[in-house]
């Protein structure tokens, strides 16, 4: 899903996951749109990887090998989002 100039669409559940990963200092500042998703750096290193609509976040180095977060967490972080 893009945009009328071409970016791709960020549902607001990711822009608050996004949000809430910075504002819980997990996260530095300053998104990466990679492969469909949006890549943010993990302070403890590697990256959480958001996808567009907010469904499925994980964490890694890489986004191929990447481990999935729990629900319950990322509706946490979403709340600290908003």
């Amino acid at each position: 899903m893009t945009n009328s100039s071409g970016e791709p669409e960020i549902s607001s559940r990711a822009a608050a996951i996004v949000k809430g990963l910075v504002r819980t200092k997990r996260a530095a500042k300053g998104v990466t749109a990679d492969q469909g998703t949006l890549r943010i750096v993990c302070l403890k290193g590697g990256y959480y990887w958001v996808s567009l609509d907010g469904s499925r976040v994980l964490r890694g180095s890489e986004l191929f090998a990447a481990e999935e977060l729990q629900p319950k967490f990322i509706d946490a972080i979403e709340r600290a989002g908003h």
